[in-house]
């Protein structure tokens, strides 16, 4: 699958797809990212799988006909401070879901976990938003649940202020999708970590 990606000029654009080559390749992803300015985007017409957008340009690239029915994602303006390409590689998972891309055919992993809130102050403001920000860049699902309440989407700040998770409290954390082992350790690793 190829994925273009057009951040600015270029140059950003170079840095931001070699990043996400390197993230997808780890995960042993089919995914061939091509850097590009927006003045090239018509060269690559029914040969891009998908499109990556600096925030910028999502309006001009919208006006090209050569590109309906393409998946779109417009990234954030701080994209640059992916230095893995982890971020990138959410946003493509997230693009090109619908077309199975990074399955195996069988059913979406799952992972669970239950772990003790070490946050001095528990799931305030400050951690709830770590924690709701790297569940979302993972691209995977993720609920958290507080004892036996109902789960919550653990990429959602308010959501996860709202367990009223204290310091000692126990959660359960569930990550659904390829690679949900991995986001497992790592979430699980801020929620046991007192970062204060």
């Amino acid at each position: 699958m190829r994925i273009i990606v057009v951040c600015g000029a270029g140059a950003s654009s170079t840095f931001v797809a070699a990043r996400l080559q390197a993230a997808a390749d780890a995960a042993g992803l089919d995914i061939e990212a091509t850097p590009a300015a927006l003045a090239d985007l018509p060269y690559y017409a029914g040969l891009a799988d998908g499109l990556l957008l600096g925030s910028h340009l999502a309006a001009s690239a919208r006006m090209l006909p050569e590109f309906d029915g393409v998946p779109t994602e417009v990234l954030p303006h701080d994209i640059a401070t992916d230095r893995d390409g982890s971020r990138a590689l959410s946003f493509a998972r997230h693009m090109l879901a619908p077309t199975g891309v990074g399955t195996t055919g069988k059913e979406a992993a799952m992972a669970t976990r239950t772990v003790t809130i070490a946050a001095s102050h528990g799931l305030h403001a400050r951690p709830a938003k770590l924690f709701a920000e790297a569940a979302k860049n993972s691209g995977l699902d993720v609920t958290v649940a507080k004892g036996d309440g109902k789960p919550a989407n653990a990429a959602s700040i308010l959501g996860v202020i709202a367990l009223g998770a204290n310091q000692g409290d126990e959660v359960t954390l569930t990550v659904e999708g390829d690679g949900a082992e991995t986001v497992l350790d790592q979430l699980a690793g801020m929620l046991e970590t007192d970062a204060e």
